[in-house]
This record gives structure tokens, C-alpha cells and sequence, in this order.
């Protein structure tokens, strides 16, 4: 019951971290992929992944959770579905690698993982709309490679401090 609860809890972060957008084309900056990693990391690939999947389907069923304060259906087959359909899988990945081992070298290694399947989705998506790969990568990864490398670093290493200090484990 309690995992549930963190759950619901993480869902709302990344609502939050959605809402905090910055517009620089067809994909916005934000801090989902913050919360996103932090989920898989925290409550695994189980309650992590039902984090995740309930913040794409609450959007989908259009309530303005998604980036700029978006939600519907139309989102989820718009240019940046790729990454949102991504964040399920990713996150279902992270979670199921961090769970083996539960150091800093192993959830920074996860979460490459899971931001290369959320790349993959979502420049493969978005290439349809650019209608040009190298275009779809310049738009769509570039940008943020870095920025999310440094929010993997951050919740991986915020992980660690809270597994030391007891919580959720």
C-alpha cells in the first residue's frame, strides 16, 4: 500500500516537472526526466513504471499534464509521443537494471539505458513530423543530452543518499 501511495507521489512529480517548461521547438525542456529517473531508481521497475504509466495515461485522457500544460489523445501521436510512449519503457528499464545493484556506477549505467530507449522513441517518432532524421536528432537530442546526462547524475547520486538514510527500502 505504501508503494502505491510513493506512486500517486511520483506521478505528481512529473505532472509538476512537466509543468516546468521551457518551449525550444517541437520538444520543451523540462524536469520530467528528472522525476522520471528518480521513480525508476527509488520505487523500481514495478511501482516505478506504474508511476509513469499513469502520468501518460491521466495526459491521454486529456487532462493538462503533459508539457505546456497539454493533454489528449493527440499528444500521445504528436511529434513528442515517442518520448512519452519512451518514458514507460525506459523507466521499466532503469528500474529493472537499478534493482540489481544499487551503487552509483549501476544507476548511472540504468539510466543510460533507459534515456537511450527514451531517445530512440522519441526521435524515431519525431523524425515523422521533420520528415529528416539528422533533423529529428538536432531538435531532438542534442539540446538535451546533456542537461538529462546531469539529471541522471543528480538522482542517481540523491538515490544513494536516501537508500543510506532509509527511505523507501
Amino acid at each position: 500500500m505504501k508503494q502505491l501511495a510513493i506512486s500517486g507521489l511520483f506521478t505528481a512529480l512529473i505532472v509538476v516537472g512537466a509543468w516546468i517548461s521551457i518551449p525550444v521547438g517541437p520538444v520543451p525542456f523540462t524536469l520530467q526526466v528528472f522525476f522520471i529517473l528518480l521513480a525508476a531508481y527509488l520505487l523500481g521497475k514495478k511501482y516505478g513504471t506504474l508511476s509513469v504509466t499513469t502520468y501518460v495515461l491521466l495526459g491521454a485522457v486529456g487532462l493538462p499534464v503533459f508539457a505546456n500544460f497539454k493533454g489528449g489523445v493527440h499528444i500521445l501521436v504528436g511529434p513528442t509521443g515517442g518520448y512519452l510512449f519512451g518514458f514507460i519503457i525506459g523507466t521499466f528499464v532503469i528500474g529493472f537494471l537499478s534493482e540489481k545493484k544499487e551503487n552509483l556506477f549501476w544507476y548511472i549505467l540504468s539510466g543510460i539505458a533507459g534515456l537511450g530507449i527514451i531517445y530512440t522513441l522519441g526521435v524515431f517518432v519525431l523524425n515523422f513530423y521533420v520528415h529528416d532524421i539528422k533533423r529529428a536528432v538536432q531538435v531532438g537530442f542534442v539540446p538535451f543530452v546533456w542537461l538529462d546526462l546531469t539529471k541522471l547524475v543528480l538522482a542517481s547520486l540523491i538515490t544513494i543518499k536516501l537508500r543510506k538514510m532509509g527511505v523507501l527500502k
